[in-house]
């Protein structure tokens, strides 16, 4: 949340309003940040947005049956244009 530059969406002119960014990305059985795709209303927010996710650090991996797996994540984004 706090790296993330909210202040792009003024900047870009967007309507006022409550503005949404969905991410949908994989934690791999390494724990690490693949397949990283976005939603977003401008192709900016939508870069920014991925940038903000590339950020995370290594996670633990999922498990089952004590076996590291994939883990598919959806990160939704809302914010207000005033």
């Amino acid at each position: 949340n706090r790296k993330f530059d909210a202040d792009l969406a003024q900047e870009l002119g967007l309507d006022e309003g409550k503005k949404r960014i969905t991410v949908l990305f994989t934690i791999d059985e390494n724990g690490n940040v693949t397949g990283i795709q976005s939603r977003a209303p401008h192709p900016k927010l939508k870069k920014e947005a991925e940038r903000v996710v590339r950020l995370l650090p290594k996670m633990q991996p999922g498990k089952q049956q004590d076996k590291n797996v994939k883990v598919k994540y959806t990160l939704p984004i809302v914010f207000r244009v005033d």
